[in-house]
């Protein structure tokens, strides 16, 4: 019961924030940051695809990484369903990356430099590890509205 009480007390504080972010246009900062996850998860992807086709398999590296960071990238994906809760904006919204990353210029030197990233990703468990990638990789992720500014 107290814990009931605590998260209904916490969901009231919060509130008011949120309707903030909504009404200035920008995205919360959870959101902003689950973005640059799921892009990122989003660009790897592809590569992964791309290079395979040219002959460079990176899977391994790659579903290691993935394994690894495997609660970071399902709480981003829940993050962002939750946010577009919209019929098929979250579809419409993944779609739209897979295809500007899926149309990338893919050679094995590029193959090499994602299968390091994702070697070196694979290895390290820590959020911190992936956070720095996907903030250098993913400064401004592909998402209507900034972060917002903390009062």
């Amino acid at each position: 019961m107290k814990r009931l009480i605590a998260c209904l007390a916490v969901s009231a504080l919060l509130m008011p924030l949120l309707a903030q972010a909504q009404a200035q246009g920008c995205l919360d900062r959870e959101t902003f940051v689950a973005a640059q996850v799921h892009e990122f998860e989003t660009m790897m992807m592809t590569v992964n695809l791309r290079c395979k086709a040219i002959g460079a398999d990176i899977s391994a590296q790659y579903e290691a990484m993935l394994s690894t960071h495997a609660s970071v990238f399902a709480a981003a994906d829940r993050r962002l369903r939750a946010h577009f809760a919209q019929g098929h904006t979250y579809d419409s919204y993944t779609t739209q990356l897979g295809n500007r990353y899926g149309g990338g210029a893919t050679d094995p030197a590029n193959c090499r430099r994602f299968d390091t990233v994702a070697r070196s990703l694979a290895g390290q468990p820590a959020v911190s590890a992936l956070g720095r990638v996907v903030m250098a990789m993913v400064a401004q992720p592909r998402i209507a509205g900034p972060a917002c500014n903390r009062p």
